[in-house]
């Protein structure tokens, strides 16, 4: 198992979300952090033209994460959370 670290601006998105979909969205980041490959998760794609990073999908949500590997730990650093339309937007 993962620890899931998430970036300020992920906490920040994922404490306003309905609550329906925070569960949903926390769930589904315990799942990938579960697994050995997180690309057999079907939610998760590799993002094109950025090496190591991957966005979940989850509903009309998106969580841009990286997995990373400190010595011993090894953890899924999720950069951001929001809708699809902003995920993707650099800056």
């Amino acid at each position: 198992m993962r620890r899931i670290t998430l970036h300020r601006r992920a906490t920040r998105y994922l404490c306003r979300m309905p609550r329906d979909r925070q569960i949903q969205m926390v769930a589904s980041l315990e799942e990938v952090g579960s697994l050995s490959d997180i690309t057999s998760h079907p939610g998760i794609r590799k993002l094109t033209g950025q090496d190591g990073w991957y966005r979940l999908r989850v509903g009309i949500y998106r969580a841009i994460l990286q997995p990373r590997e400190n010595d011993e730990i090894v953890v899924l650093f999720v950069d951001y959370i929001g809708p699809r339309g902003d995920a993707y937007r650099n800056g």
